[in-house]
């Protein structure tokens, strides 16, 4: 049986629970945390001002110190804080002036502090918009589009270093794909093409090597990029193979400038077979695709060829066409080690890479100049170049089987 003051601490308990409980709301506790980091800031940074100006006076309180500058309290001081704005006591004196070091870098940590992370978060694929907006609801400042756009422009010096820095030595393995965008121009917006270029060196390694931006895909727009990346130490000679789609302007920029052999995708011919094979016939007509162009050797990728055209070339001549089409520009990656055939049968590399540079781009919209395209390469690149610094090529890996599911929507 329980005691009466057993009882009584039960029932304390229980309606202190519930009071808490009424308490904290959705949201209360981010104020909470928010009220008390700041307390804890300013009870701290109060103590280092004192400190600054003790040391500074050179005597302790009501010491006297003769005609000097002497104490005379406190002034508020409001600065832009992390968790919204800071009110420090700066100390004052009189007949003198105070040179406090803290009080100067809380000033420009405070704006420092949120310019770095509009940028940071721009960067990372937040609207101008949403960044502006984030940051005012945190720190209690207003915030622009056109101020983050501002501050981004900050890295144009490292930008331009980025776009003309040597090219890696030992690239032998070269990507070219591009991608659409929106350009805001003068009184109109168009689409605009963006070039780039990806190598892979002889040790397995993945790289950005350069972009462009232009009106269209043209020879031309693939010739100069290609000329850039000569000129900052790409060897033509070196290029053991080029990879990219059927495009004629990369095939013949690759011609004129490389020389190099040229793989086009094998997920590219898939797509276009696609269409022209019935629902009911397309696994066991993937099946003898993949029997083609992932065998183990060209004389078995020319054998399950014959067999693909013996079962399927008069119910479906057209597909059976685009499927051989070609045919020797689609197995060169059989050329190379074979634990790389995986990466060099196919685009998706690139692809991939510039799948992120359309999540990145979309939430930004029409871009306002080529230097928001470049900043915003820079970005996408940093990160993926990271994340490659963490892979290694896997043989075993590499040689994985293809299954139906991997292409149900290619």
């Amino acid at each position: 049986m329980q005691s009466v003051t057993q009882i009584v601490e039960k029932i304390v308990h229980r309606q202190v629970r519930q009071r808490v409980r009424s308490v904290i709301q959705p949201g209360a506790i981010q104020n909470i945390i928010a009220q008390e980091m700041n307390a804890v800031l300013l009870e701290a940074l109060n103590a280092q001002l004192v400190a600054e100006r003790d040391k500074a006076l050179g005597r302790d309180p009501y010491e006297r110190g003769g005609q000097g500058a002497s104490r005379n309290g406190f002034k508020d001081v409001r600065l832009p804080g992390l968790w919204g704005w800071l009110t420090v006591q700066r100390p004052v004196v009189r007949k003198g002036t105070l040179k406090l070091p803290l009080l100067d870098a809380l000033k420009e940590l405070g704006t420092g502090l949120r310019d770095a992370l509009a940028v940071r978060f721009w960067l990372r694929g937040t609207s101008t918009r949403a960044v502006g907006e984030e940051l005012e609801a945190i720190t209690g400042r207003g915030f622009s589009a056109a101020a983050v756009s501002r501050l981004s422009n900050a890295l144009e010096p490292v930008l331009r270093a980025w776009e003309t820095r040597p090219i890696p030595p030992g690239i032998v393995y070269l990507f070219l794909d591009a991608l659409y965008l929106p350009v805001r121009r003068p009184g109109f917006t168009n689409e605009q093409a963006l070039l780039v270029a990806l190598g892979v060196d002889e040790n397995g390694r993945t790289h950005v090597l350069g972009f462009s931006v232009g009106d269209r895909e043209s020879t031309d727009a693939w010739t100069g990029l290609l000329k850039d990346l000569i000129a900052r130490g790409l060897d033509p000679k070196d290029q053991r193979l080029v990879v990219s789609d059927a495009h004629k302007g990369i095939i013949a920029a690759v011609a004129e400038r490389l020389s190099a052999p040229h793989q086009l995708c094998i997920v590219h011919k898939l797509r276009n077979v696609k269409y022209r094979v019935a629902r009911p016939d397309w696994k066991p007509f993937l099946a003898d695709f993949r029997n083609v162009f992932w065998a183990d050797s060209r004389d078995r990728a020319f054998e399950a060829a014959g067999a693909l055209r013996a079962r399927w070339g008069s119910s479906y001549p057209k597909a059976v066409e685009i499927t051989l089409a070609d045919f020797d520009s689609h197995l060169r990656f059989m050329a190379e080690p074979q634990n790389l055939w995986t990466l060099l049968r196919t685009s998706n590399l690139i692809e991939r890479f510039n799948r992120e540079l359309r999540r990145r781009l979309r939430p930004a919209g029409a871009m306002q100049s080529e230097l928001e395209i470049s900043k915003l390469v820079w970005s996408v690149s940093q990160a993926q170049e990271s994340r490659w610094r963490r892979r290694s090529l896997n043989p075993k890996k590499d040689r994985v089987q293809v299954s139906v599911q991997e292409f149900a929507t290619a």
